[in-house]
């Protein structure tokens, strides 16, 4: 294989993921329902997402072998604080994978006030996620929103301001 190419692809694998970090969020159709799971906290209790029904779900998918995930969960932490003073607005972050002590130790280190859900046998794949970190806007209704491929800096102004109008905006009558 041709050393130029090969750095191509390497370039595109490291510099796609932070090019997406300035970009809003993808639309979906709100015909599009998000199918319903129940997986395991970090605490073993189960958490479902028809639970979370009456409020906006961001739920994000992550590893803790993904270095820029590990790092967007503090942004995260900040849009979470930020919309939950003024939106019925949770935050789901489910790890793809088996590493429970890995999870743990990450959050004694940097914690977080939302949900961390474990999908040890990766059962979301329905969901249908292209790469990590992957991030879905949920409806109160249950139905997806938006979607980001890659990392987003959750916290920045442009951000929350984005996500504060679409929450303001929204017409549950739209839906289904």
């Amino acid at each position: 294989m041709n050393l130029r190419y090969v750095l191509l692809i390497i370039g595109l694998l490291v510099v796609a993921p932070i090019a997406n970090a300035e970009r809003l969020l993808d639309p979906m159709p709100l015909t599009m329902i998000a199918q319903d799971f129940s997986l395991p906290k970090v605490n073993g209790d189960k958490q479902t997402l028809k639970d979370l029904r009456g409020s906006f779900v961001l739920v994000n998918f992550w590893s803790t072998e993904c270095v820029i995930c590990r790092a967007e969960l503090t942004s995260l932490e900040d849009l979470f604080d930020q919309l939950r003073k003024d939106h019925k607005f949770e935050v789901l972050a489910i790890h793809a994978g088996p590493d429970l002590k890995g999870v743990k130790e990450l959050l004694e280190v940097s914690p977080v006030s939302f949900k961390i859900l474990m999908d040890p046998d990766l059962q979301m794949g329905q969901w249908g996620v292209p790469q990590l970190p992957t991030s879905y806007l949920v409806t109160p209704d249950g139905s997806f929103y938006y979607r980001a491929i890659g990392t987003r800096v959750w916290n920045a102004p442009y951000m929350v301001d984005f996500l504060r109008e679409v929450m303001n905006g929204y017409d549950s009558s739209t839906s289904l």
